[in-house]
């Protein structure tokens, strides 16, 4: 079946649906006989569309249309354009390849190094157009600290008022009061919190004891109000006609239909759209150069800022430098929808960094796609809140270099997102958090959790696994694989736990799904029994009080999961998923371009169906991109040398002493480092310090402002003093993930929504 291609539902549940008169869509989903359709959403929509609005075509949704080159007579200058070019040439040169190509182009930089700094570099109205290097280790625009690249701009905005409340799966609304009519592209729905009254939602939320949208606010946070401004529940949708005059009344058509049941007229939704559409951006890519943030920390600002921005993409890209308090790699999408972030690199320097720093973060967002990243930072994945239909997946975090042990890679941080989708990713912890509001009905699939950054156990872990707090409601655990030598509990509301789950809001637990998870922790109750694997019943909402009885869960037929929640494609045991970034080159004759030898893993990576793996009992593997993190080549010109001034043994671990000062500011360091000079005694060749890589590479396991220790198995009899070398920053590109070849290529999932009234 081709990609969009769709199924009709049988007759005879179209039938019983307009019997039973019920107004929810029947979804043809992978999670169907999962989870009940009111709890999960057709995540196929994520990442780029089968076809741009300049009618360009892609074969999948993490895959960018084919363009030709930009020539020289077309860009206004040499094309590649060459080392050194001041921004105002490239500037000029992407606007005339894009008035040249309008059905899409890429113009390309050659090798050398480029410089970002005058300000933030706004990128809008260039639609259909790539801004493409010669490769990550060949093109380095270097990006001063202040300075960014924002790809879609912001202006004012322009509002009608939606009429009643209109059902899940509603493509078309009824509005007034604009002072003119959307046009066909990029518009966002929004609403005041419950209980908050109607726009400018100046009311205080009350909860209502179903879904609660509420932010900033002291009644549903952890955090202390710092707002008035209650409206944080978004979706992006793409306008695709307008019939009648909006300012009295009219009919706006869009794609796709609306996901949550609760958009209404008596909580002031209305529908958005820039009033000025130059500033928004369709069809635009970044790809394959590295972005280095150099001249100190970077406060507050991104390397890569997007904003109204439609069928775009991030890819193929490293980016380094020092972040600041909370900022490093891409802060966004802010009004985007259907973006895609995906074969990226993101590493902070912990030498120059402070406090802590994002790797992406994503806020009013809808139907984008985050795949197999790469991020070694302080909080991997950040969400501040409004995202709704995201797919984040396969995507591997860890070294939380910060001023606390935190090992957050998915933080869900501000209010209010709904309907994501975390599917097998891997990494320390994932957090429904309730510092700054709450969220609903987000699902978690074949994640690979830990508790914790392994091997790092000093200070404080704080190990927990998939963590839920309070005013989180109608979450999915499904299939997920957490577990470590630091998990000693399955479920609780403190540390040290698989499952950390707050009871504050009673609401928490007795309406969270679980259904086929696996821990380290055996019980008599596991399926079967001691096997760590849980399918067990009482872990299903079947019964809910009113008003939330539409989101009951009835108990599974049977144990078997889907691959994967977003795409259709069969478990192979090795290989023949015929994805692009499955195979992962592991050996180059020549780094990135002579791949010597490659490693391909089992599809799916974890979960209850998995045998044979290195991880909690064999059920799970590591994903390509840890698999590429493990084995891409130290990047030694961004490595500093320190001085060893004593050591210890004891116990298995060695501990370098260095003097006062020497150290990088973090209170703790984490991550991988090589010592120079020291007696081969020194050197583990097995442990969970040994990587087993050819550059020596050995993780740390504890830290002070003075210390660096790692595991040693046996007394080295002698002092290690010599040169650590840190930190192990990687060299990249995209290359380094092929094509898994001997299958062919997953289309999206099949079905189509239909909406019987």
């Amino acid at each position: 079946m081709r990609r969009g291609q769709s199924s009709l539902p049988h007759l005879s549940i179209l039938i019983l649906v307009v019997i039973l008169q019920f107004c929810t869509p029947l979804f043809g989903q992978s999670w169907s006989g999962v989870l009940a359709t009111s709890r999960g959403i057709d995540w196929s929509h994520a990442g780029l569309p089968a076809t741009l609005p300049d009618g360009e075509t892609t074969s999948n949704p993490w895959t960018p249309p084919t363009r030709p080159a930009c020539t020289s007579a077309q860009a206004g200058t040499t094309v590649p354009i060459a080392s050194g070019a001041s921004q105002s040439t490239i500037a000029s040169a992407l606007s005339a390849c894009a008035s040249a190509n309008p059905h899409g182009s890429y113009l390309l930089l050659g090798s050398g190094n480029f410089s970002l700094n005058s300000g933030n570099w706004l990128i809008y109205n260039l639609n259909n157009v790539t801004l493409r290097g010669s490769g990550a280790m060949s093109t380095v625009l270097n990006i001063s600290s202040g300075s960014s690249i924002g790809i879609g701009a912001a202006g004012g905005t322009n509002s009608g008022a939606v009429s009643g409340s209109p059902a899940v799966g509603t493509t078309s609304v009824a509005l007034s009061g604009a002072s003119a009519n959307p046009p066909v592209g990029l518009a966002w729905f929004n609403q005041c919190d419950t209980g908050s009254g109607v726009q400018p939602c100046s009311g205080s939320p009350s909860d209502n004891g179903s879904i609660f949208v509420c932010g900033d606010y002291n009644g549903c946070q952890e955090g202390s109000n710092s707002t008035s401004s209650y409206n944080h529940q978004y979706q992006e949708v793409y306008v695709t006609s307008v019939n009648g005059t909006c300012s009295s009344s009219c009919t706006v058509n869009f794609s796709p239909g609306l996901y949550m049941p609760n958009w209404s007229s008596s909580r002031g939704a209305t529908l958005s759209w820039e009033s000025n559409n130059t500033y928004n951006i369709t069809g635009f890519g970044l790809e394959d150069m590295t972005l280095n943030q150099v001249g100190g920390l970077n406060s507050q600002n991104w390397l890569v800022q997007i904003v109204h921005a439609y069928a775009s993409w991030v890819k193929g890209v490293r980016f380094i430098g020092a972040g600041g308090n909370g900022s490093l790699g891409i802060d966004g999408p802010s009004n985007s929808k259907n973006l895609l972030v995906a074969n990226n690199y993101i590493a902070a320097d912990p030498t120059i960094t402070s406090a802590y720093n994002d790797g992406i973060m994503f806020g009013t967002s809808s139907d984008s796609l985050i795949l197999n990243n790469v991020a070694a930072i302080g909080m991997t994945l950040e969400g501040r809140g409004g995202a709704v239909g995201d797919v984040i997946t396969y995507n591997f975090g860890r070294d939380a270099f910060v001023g606390y042990s935190f090992n957050q890679w998915s933080y869900d941080h501000a209010a209010y997102s709904s309907f994501m989708l975390y599917e097998a990713n891997q990494n320390g912890n994932m957090d429904e958090d309730d510092t700054w509001g709450t969220h609903g009905l987000n699902t978690y699939f074949r994640n690979l959790v830990f508790g914790y950054d392994t091997p790092y156990v000093g200070g404080t872990p704080n190990a927990r696994g998939l963590e839920v707090n309070n005013y989180q409601r109608f979450e999915n655990l499904i299939g997920n694989t957490v577990g470590s030598s630091l998990i000693t509990s399955y479920q609780g509301t403190g540390y040290n736990t698989a499952f950390q789950i707050s009871t504050g809001d009673p609401l928490v637990p007795s309406s969270l799904m679980r259904w086929g998870n696996v821990t380290n922790i055996l019980q008599s109750s596991d399926t079967p029994p001691n096997s760590g694997v849980r399918f067990v019943s009482s872990e299903v909402p079947t019964s809910l009080a009113s008003p939330n009885t539409a989101f009951e869960n009835p108990v599974p037929s049977n144990t078997s999961l889907p691959a994967s929640f977003f795409m259709n494609i069969s478990a192979h045991p090795s290989g023949g998923t015929g994805l692009s970034w499955w195979q992962v080159c592991t050996t180059w004759t020549t780094f990135p371009t002579a791949c010597a030898s490659t490693k391909t893993q089992p599809f799916p990576t974890s979960g209850p169906d998995v045998s044979g793996g290195p991880y909690v009992n064999g059920y799970a593997y590591d994903i390509p991109a840890a698999i590429a993190w493990q084995n891409l080549p130290t990047d030694t010109s961004y490595q500093h040398s320190y001085g060893i001034q004593s050591s210890t043994w004891s116990s298995g671990s060695e501990t370098l002493t260095f003097s006062s000062g020497v150290l990088p500011n973090p209170t703790h360091l984490m991550g991988g480092f090589q010592l120079s000079g020291v007696n081969a005694a020194c050197l583990p060749s097995s442990g969970v310090s040994y990587t087993g890589r050819p550059d020596g590479e050995l993780l740390i396991t504890n830290s002070s402002s003075t210390t660096v220790s790692y595991a040693l198995p046996n007394n080295p009899g002698t002092s290690c003093v010599g040169t650590m070398m840190f930190p192990d920053i990687r060299q990249f590109d995209e290359r380094v993930y092929q094509t898994d070849s001997s299958g062919s290529t997953p289309q999206a999932p099949t079905g189509l929504t239909a909406i019987v009234h």
